[in-house]
């Protein structure tokens, strides 16, 4: 039972020493960023209505190189104004991308 415990002692304190040492806010913005700029990449070959937003996730995600960074690393990198661009353009940029997905091509064969 000891191990057990000492098991989750340590993770609480790693869990208390990254809370401690990041605003759990924010931390949660740059987590959210992230999986938008992921998605985006896995749709990049899915035509989207242009749109304000389109526009702006395709413009930040088009810098984004993923071989040589992680998307958290990209969103922690961002400027301020464009990370919320992206957080702000998400909704209707997820919404576009939805129908997308879920609309069969019309001119596949």
């Amino acid at each position: 039972m000891t191990i057990s415990y000492n098991a989750a002692a340590q993770g609480l304190e790693r869990i208390l020493s990254d809370l401690a040492d990041s605003c759990p806010v924010e931390r949660a913005r740059l987590e959210a960023a992230a999986r938008i700029l992921t998605a985006a990449r896995r749709t990049a070959g899915v035509p989207l209505p242009s749109s304000d937003a389109t526009r702006a996730v395709a413009e930040i995600l088009r810098h984004w190189d993923a071989e040589a960074v992680t998307a958290l690393e990209y969103a922690e990198a961002l400027p301020e104004a464009a990370l919320e661009r992206l957080l702000r353009a998400a909704p209707a940029w997820a919404a576009a991308a939805r129908r997308a997905v879920a609309t069969p091509d019309r001119h596949a064969a």
